[in-house]
């Protein structure tokens, strides 16, 4: 009888994503939320580059871009904070990846009418290109493809959520700190980039030109 009070006891606890310790397709699931946090991090770098490195001012459009991209990490950036104090359930694992869906189909939106913006020729398009294509139309690609990343995510609930994965592997509870840190830097150095772009001002140009921020205060 006490066998069989355990038993159930211990199917319960798992049922409910609890005491016991996620298997290897528990522990790549968390590390896939990470992965995609960093690979969203990376598109945004990349935008910098272009940004800081090549002189390329970002449009609004552009800027709305950046923050769909950051929007749709939060939903996996969710699942590693929770995973850091305990187990993840079904509902929760759900839950933020689908978050990360909706931001990354409304992102590919915003991308989209910038593609259609300038797509008929002889229309050069806006900023520079990327292998002959401009970073929006990177940006729609990075969009679709994070949002199926996000729905296989979620197609595999109940062999990817974390359960206790992030509790019980050292790697992972050290990764959490390191990716929610690098997500944290990206999401304040863009708050800065804009507030540079913008200034104090209610509208930011169609076409910067420079930092406005800087040009009121005459550097």
């Amino acid at each position: 009888m006490t066998t069989t009070l355990t038993t159930a006891t211990a199917a319960t606890s798992t049922a409910d994503g609890g005491s016991r310790p996620g298997s290897i397709s528990h522990r790549l699931g968390l590390w896939f939320a990470h992965a995609y946090v960093i690979g969203l991090c990376g598109t945004l770098a990349g935008a910098y580059f272009f940004q800081f490195g090549l002189g390329e001012y970002p449009c609004p459009m552009c800027l709305l871009q950046r923050m769909f991209f950051l929007l749709s990490a939060l939903g996996p950036a969710w699942i590693i904070a929770r995973s850091r104090k305990g187990a993840v359930t079904a509902g929760a694992w759900a839950s933020g990846w689908g978050w990360a869906v909706v931001a990354a189909l409304a992102g590919s939106t915003v991308s989209a009418a910038q593609v259609l913006m300038h797509i008929v020729p002889p229309d050069p398009g806006y900023a520079g290109a990327l292998f002959g294509l401009h970073l929006y139309t990177w940006a729609l690609i990075a969009f679709l493809a994070a949002a199926v990343a996000a729905g296989i995510a979620l197609f595999l609930t109940d062999r990817a959520q974390p359960l206790d994965a992030g509790t019980a592997s050292p790697a992972l509870r050290r990764a959490a700190g390191i990716t929610l840190a690098v997500l944290f830097v990206f999401a304040a150095s863009n708050l800065i980039a804009c507030f540079l772009l913008q200034g104090v001002h209610w509208q930011m140009p169609g076409d910067p030109t420079g930092y406005r921020l800087l040009t009121d205060l005459g550097l």
